[in-house]
């Protein structure tokens, strides 16, 4: 089995990539401060967790839309936005797949 094949490495590395961004600039010299510091730790370990588990549930699905994407590239952009703003992503998969549409008698 290669690893390569699969959107939960590609989500890992987006993650993780945008996490060691995060901690290049938290450590440093002039706006490294101990909260920085873990806020970015923090955005690493959201990215390691997050990024995998986003990349393989939402991967298909953009393919199944736009099937001229490639699957590392999705993969690696939904592991990427996990870790850089995860509210406003999880807000948008609220908004258009779990709530009703508005208008909608409930």
């Amino acid at each position: 089995m290669d690893l390569r094949e699969i959107p939960a490495f590609w989500g890992l590395c987006g993650g993780v990539l945008n996490g060691a961004v995060g901690l290049v600039t938290a450590y440093s010299s002039k706006a490294g401060n101990p909260l920085a510091r873990r806020r970015a730790w923090f955005t690493v370990l959201l990215g390691a967790l997050g990024g995998p588990i986003i990349a393989e549930a939402l991967t298909p699905s953009f393919l199944a839309i736009v099937p001229a994407l490639d699957m590392r590239a999705v993969a690696l952009v939904l592991g990427w936005v996990t870790a850089n703003d995860p509210r406003s992503l999880f807000t948008w998969i609220r908004d258009r797949f779990l709530l009703p549409p508005k208008g909608a008698s409930e």
